[in-house]
């Protein structure tokens, strides 16, 4: 386990072994893993900012102020497996009072000789938020001054528009499926007094049916955190697959399923706490396009080391026939 700065000190790297408790039956991480890992990476690199056990700048805690997730995406190519060695890079960005902005990207380095391949990415949108009056507010100033000289503006791991898209209120959706409860424990709880993100990403796949997960593989997750949970609240978990405007299934080697969490009792807004994206390859497609393109590097691969030899092939004659010329 490692942890630096580079880049100028504007990217914090850590490197996360996989252990034995976060993997499933198949031996890969979950989703929720993956969420884990980002979020302690983040949660490290603020530390290395703003003093141990600090996710805030003192200008912000001066003021009551915190910094929350609302919205999140990760894409997925490859899960990492029990016993990996997995290097997340992260970084951020405050290019105004409003947002921030932090991405991050996920790398396998198990291969000979200190190989490496990407896994994934994801990028988030964060927010300052009063802890006393529960309510969002803007970034003070003094932080984004701060921040500026730790920042890495403009660089994103998915695009600059990526995570913008609209999500669905899915109530009154065909083929809702059954409301999956969960009730609030302490131990789902977080510093700032509410339920942490990564909890809320295994309550939104828990609405998923198992045959999903029989045929498909979970590559892509996106969430918009709309309004907090409180210890002794219940939240059901509902889902639906996305269809597209004819009615149909959007691709048959790709699904999307809409997600919701929802406050057991509580009707219309106040009953929303999160509205969530996520989408499915059939089990090998995946695989299949990463053989495709580890085919297509190969072949360019050979086509180079081709050019090159006869370059130096036809450069060794040039002087194997300077040589001869002099002699004459």
């Amino acid at each position: 386990h490692s942890r630096e700065l580079v880049n100028q000190g504007r990217v914090f790297s850590e490197t996360f072994p996989i252990r034995y408790d976060e993997v499933g039956p198949d031996k890969q991480t979950t989703m929720r893993t993956v969420a884990s890992m980002i979020q302690e990476c983040a949660c490290n690199h603020v530390q290395s900012m703003w003093g141990r056990a600090q996710s805030t700048p003192r200008a912000m805690r001066e003021a009551n102020l915190a910094f929350v997730c609302t919205r999140l995406h990760i894409e997925m190519r490859e899960y990492p497996q029990w016993g990996d060695q997995v290097k997340v890079n992260t970084w951020l960005d405050v290019p105004g009072r409003a947002t921030a902005r932090r991405d991050w990207e996920m790398v396998l380095c198990n291969g000979p000789a200190g190989e490496c391949r990407a896994l994934g990415a994801a990028t988030s949108r964060w927010v300052a938020f009063n802890v006393e009056t529960r309510r969002m507010a803007r970034i003070p100033a003094a932080v984004i001054e701060q921040v500026t000289t730790q920042a890495l503006p403009n660089c994103h791991a998915m695009g600059a528009g990526c995570g913008a898209g609209k999500l669905c209120d899915i109530r009154e959706a065909a083929g809702l499926s059954k409301p999956v409860r969960h009730a609030v424990r302490r131990s789902d709880m977080d510093m700032n007094g509410h339920v942490n993100n990564v909890v809320f990403t295994g309550w939104l796949l828990e609405a998923v049916p198992q045959k999903m997960y029989d045929h498909f593989d979970l590559a892509a997750l996106e969430i918009e955190f709309l309004s907090e949970c409180s210890y002794g609240e219940e939240v059901d978990a509902v889902s639906c697959r996305e269809v597209a405007g004819e009615g149909l299934v959007v691709e048959e080697d790709e699904v999307r399923v809409a997600h919701m969490l929802l406050k057991h009792g509580a009707q219309g807004r106040d009953a929303e706490r999160v509205r969530a994206r996520s989408v499915w390859k059939r089990k090998g497609f995946l695989r299949a396009q990463e053989k495709e393109m580890a085919t297509i590097i190969k072949h360019a691969w050979r086509r180079n080391q081709l050019e090159r030899e006869m370059t130096m092939g036809a450069k060794m004659k040039m002087r194997r026939d300077d040589v001869a010329a002099l002699s004459r």
